[in-house]
């Protein structure tokens, strides 16, 4: 299932803030946000890509109220496999809902999941 036009604004926003923040600490930072396939590992297109002196370190899916369902574990657990810790990055509002569908799913061990918030103060 797709976004909707705004959650795939926000999920873009959040793939291009993470790049520009953790640009800093790692040799590389990859992404692939929307549609696009600018890095690929193993046949998939991790939203973003950590790689330090050639080696991937880290991988990170941005997910959001809209694709944090039973339908998107199967992704999860693929590129959980891929040889590299999986970091899904959720809404905070989310977190808990992210963590019972992994904990169900079986795939809670092998995921680390954090979360991002947007504040705007107006």
């Amino acid at each position: 299932m797709g976004r909707s036009k705004d959650e795939q604004f926000l999920h873009d926003w959040v793939i291009s803030k993470i790049k520009e923040k953790y640009s800093r600490l790692y040799k590389e930072v990859h992404t692939n946000p929307g549609e696009e396939k600018n890095f690929e590992l193993k046949g998939y297109y991790p939203d973003v890509v950590f790689v330090n002196y050639g080696q991937i370190v880290l991988i990170a899916e941005v997910e959001t109220k809209e694709t944090i369902n039973e339908e998107e574990v199967k992704e999860w657990r693929d590129m959980s496999n891929l040889g590299a810790q999986l970091v899904l990055l959720v809404p905070k509002e989310m977190l808990n809902v992210a963590r019972d569908i992994c904990w169900k799913n079986g795939v809670a061990s092998k995921i680390k999941i954090g979360f991002f918030e947007v504040v705007l103060s107006i």
